[in-house]
Order: C-alpha cells, then structure tokens, then sequence
C-alpha cells in the first residue's frame, strides 16, 4: 500500500496527482496467504507470510469487512471494489476471470482496452506506462 499511495499522491503535470488523472482501483479478492489454520488457495496448506493478518473470508459480509480494515490504509483518491464471494459456491468473478493472483495490476485505457497487466505490481514501471498514456491522451 505504501507505494500505491505514493504513486496516487504524487504530482503529476504541475498541481495534478496521478489520482486525479487516473482510477486507481483496488478489488478486495481472497486472502492469498491467510492467518493459520486458513489454507492458501495456491498450495491447500497453510502459507502464512510476515504480513498475514487476516483469515479467508468465507462469506461476503467477512470480506467486506476486511476490505474495509484494508481500505483504512489507502491514501488519496482510491477506490476499493470487492470480488463477489457466495458461500459453496467459490465465486469469484473477477479474480477467476483476470487472473488469480492478488497483486495484479491492470492499466486500462478509457475505451475499456487493457493496455498493461503486471502479474505483480511493479510501481515504477506501472507509472511509466500510466505516464505513455497520459502523453497519448488528449
């Protein structure tokens, strides 16, 4: 999150932040490395990382409100959407449909083209292809 902010405050074209420029949107999917005794739904064991601070959510109401503890750590202009969870059903539409992996990054142009997908954030590189795009803009 630190450099998510970063990058969404940061001065873009004079007096402009890039999250004046742009929807920096974040969608609230499973718990790729949730608290123990929670499995990973990469491995089906338990894959506690440093950061893990939250077990699956297994109904919509749990991660909304996960979402809502992650949305407290977002700076600036920043939307949180959340990925639809119905109990045995495992739906999740967005995460099942552009890929599972909870940090992916997708820069999509106005017209609804996906101009850049990072299977794993990389800040630095996303603001140089957020920058390209800016330029091409009118």
């Amino acid at each position: 999150m630190p450099a998510l902010n970063e990058l969404a405050e940061k001065t873009y074209a004079g007096s402009e932040t890039y999250a004046d420029r742009v929807h920096i949107v974040h969608i609230y999917v499973i718990e790729p490395h949730p608290k123990s005794p929670d499995v990973s739904p990469y491995t089906g064991t338990v894959w506690e990382g440093e950061y893990s601070s939250k077990h699956q959510p297994l109904t919509y109401a749990e991660r909304l409100a996960a979402a809502r503890d992650t949305k407290l750590l977002l700076e600036g202009n920043q939307l949180i959407l959340i990925d639809d969870l119905v109990p045995g059903d495992d739906n999740n539409p967005v995460w099942c449909t552009y890929g599972p992996c909870p940090n992916c990054a997708y820069l999509i142009r106005q017209d609804g083209i996906v101009d850049t997908v990072e299977t794993w954030l990389d800040v630095a590189a996303m603001q140089s292809k957020i920058d390209a795009l800016l330029q091409q803009a009118p």
